[in-house]
């Protein structure tokens, strides 16, 4: 997973849109074409997040983003190389976003990590009888299927 990193100050826009000196579309026309990106979106900005916490059983909510933190996660593309770490980093090194801002490369855990807390997830929802949503590496692994 690429994360997109805006460094803040003059480069974010007064809409808090994250500025790059050139469109993402030429990047992203390249990196459908590869196949190699899978999904990607821009996030708004610091001063619309909302934190959600729970500590000693309540749940506090706090909105925005904390003032001092210059740099924030202006968005996200998922990929999937074959080349490893080499062409991961090739591909991030062609985002716009890698020349003023920066872009870190985050490795996911595959889906098999999580299944059986999916299906200890499932037993517990119906044994009180609750409709569970199913998780998003649910989704993705019939998608992938």
């Amino acid at each position: 997973m690429l994360v997109v990193v805006e460094p803040g100050g003059e480069r974010a826009a007064a809409d808090g849109r994250p500025v790059e000196d050139d469109g993402p579309e030429a990047w992203v026309r390249e990196m459908d074409g590869r196949g190699v990106r899978l999904f990607g979106e821009v996030l708004r900005g610091p001063a619309d997040a909302t934190f959600v916490r729970r500590r000693h059983g309540e749940v506090l909510v706090t909105d925005g983003g904390f003032a001092e933190a210059k740099e924030w996660i202006a968005g996200f593309d998922l990929i999937e190389v074959r080349g490893g770490l080499a062409e991961a980093i090739e591909v991030a090194s062609k985002h716009p976003m890698a020349r003023g801002g920066a872009i870190e490369l985050r490795p996911m855990w595959p889906f098999d990590v999580h299944e059986d807390h999916v299906a200890r997830a499932g037993r517990e929802a119906a044994e009180r009888g609750v409709r569970r949503e199913p998780a998003a590496s649910e989704v993705l692994a019939e998608v992938a299927r």
